[in-house]
């Protein structure tokens, strides 16, 4: 039995912890630790887990296997060096970390105590982002040239409490534009450099809406959009268009209003050269089942994770804060 403590019972912690409990027999949620009492007692008492209001007490005390860290981004390095520390596997939601400094100090700790880790770097284990990977990597309509990504939303529920409403957090352009950016990594590798516009509100603390152009090291462009500045009923907006040499593969999503409410489904279209239209069926098995699932083979079979690792988190991360200062400076920034 593997025994896994969630750590944040905010909005993500709960998916996570719900979705354990529900789907694996062979995984217990033990604890769930949040300093708010009133919610981590409900979600450990949904988990039937044991709360704590203490994250070192809960390493000292409670025998687990597993540490999923769903805290702010603010609280990451910490927990994650505590964490390597005694031994424990670690997922870490996504952004890995606020800072370069924290990102790097999380992968010399995991590596100093040989600790299986992995970044919450969700779509990598989307079935659609897994398909378009696939047929980029056997260059199934030839070399990719461009690629637009795009994710629109109201600002989130979760984001009220204030937690999120801090200038090292970067607004939209890590909670959001994060996971496109890693997307793109994931399909094309090192980028050269970027170059970025946005909108930034003081008063929420935060970039409310960005677009970044990205290119990179083997001629491929790539644009991302990323806001949350739009009305609350606005349905949550996400997809990608990606042009190659032979054709051209697109995809769109709106239902609900944050990434997790996938209630609709939509078509995964090619556009050939030579006049065809094709709608390729994709699994609609969810992601975060995916992630969970591959995660905790790698520990039972003692396998290396080799996906969303805590590098891929921070090569996001550079790329994510890269966005950020050109939009800050007006001009491009060098990458790599």
């Amino acid at each position: 039995m593997i025994r896994i403590a969630i750590v944040g019972a905010g909005y993500i912690g709960q998916l996570h912890a719900r979705l354990l409990h529900k789907e694996f027999q062979n995984v217990s949620v033990a604890a769930i630790v949040d300093k708010e009492e009133e919610k981590g007692r409900k979600l450990a008492s949904d988990a039937g887990a044991v709360y704590y209001s203490d994250f070192e007490t809960m390493l000292k005390q409670e025998d687990t296997n597993v540490v999923a860290i769903c805290t702010p981004t603010l609280l990451h390095a910490d927990m994650v060096l505590k964490s390597a520390e005694a031994g424990k596997y670690i997922f870490c939601e996504k952004p890995l970390a606020p800072t370069m400094n924290d990102a790097l100090r999380m992968i010399e700790a995991v590596n100093k105590y040989k600790i299986t880790a992995m970044a919450g770097h969700v779509l990598r284990f989307w079935p659609v982002y897994i398909k378009v990977k696939e047929m980029v990597s056997n260059n199934e309509l030839g070399k990719p040239i461009h690629c637009y990504c795009e994710r629109l939303l109201t600002i989130p529920a979760y984001t009220q409490d204030g937690w999120n409403r801090d200038p090292r957090l970067g607004g939209v352009a890590f909670d959001v534009q994060i996971h496109d950016l890693d997307f793109m990594l994931w399909l094309f590798g090192k980028p050269k450099n970027v170059v970025s516009k946005g909108i930034y509100d003081e008063s929420f603390g935060g970039w409310l809406h960005i677009q970044s152009s990205i290119d990179f090291n083997n001629d491929v462009m790539g644009l991302v959009q990323a806001g949350w500045g739009f009305p609350i009923q606005f349905p949550f907006t996400m997809g990608f268009r990606i042009l190659c040499e032979k054709g051209t593969i697109e995809w769109s999503f709106r239902a609900g209003q944050l990434l997790e409410e996938r209630s609709a489904k939509a078509g995964l279209f090619v556009y050939d050269t030579k006049g065809s239209t094709h709608t390729l069926d994709v699994d609609q098995t969810d992601a975060f089942l995916l992630q969970w699932r591959y995660f905790l083979n790698c520990i039972e079979n003692n396998e290396r994770v080799d996906n969303a690792t805590f590098e891929d988190g921070k090569n996001a991360l550079e790329l994510a804060l890269a966005t950020m200062k050109s939009a800050s400076e007006g001009k491009p920034v060098k990458l790599g």
